[in-house]
């Protein structure tokens, strides 16, 4: 048994409303501590996962998932936001 809805709509999809949220409701200072937060929790991810992951938000949003991997790859072993479970 699966809960669905009776009619999908357009909208039903995983990367929809996250989209909604850092395209519409994100200010740029919210969108810039997103990424800051994410590509800092990723900094420690190692492959498949990472790619696996950066994938993910660039299905969120294509503009957002480059930020963060170009952040998650330019800040490689720098101390980053969200990156130290112990100290989060």
């Amino acid at each position: 048994m699966v809960r669905a809805a009776y009619t999908l709509h357009a909208d039903d999809s995983d990367f929809i409303q996250p989209g909604i949220l850092v395209r519409e409701v994100f200010d740029d200072a919210q969108r810039d501590q997103f990424v800051e937060t994410v590509s800092g929790a990723l900094s420690t991810v190692e492959e498949p996962v990472l790619s696996k992951a950066l994938q993910y938000w660039k299905n969120v949003d294509a503009t957002i998932g480059e930020r963060i991997e170009l952040a998650v790859n330019t800040s490689k072993g720098d101390e980053q936001p969200g990156g130290d479970p112990l100290n989060a």
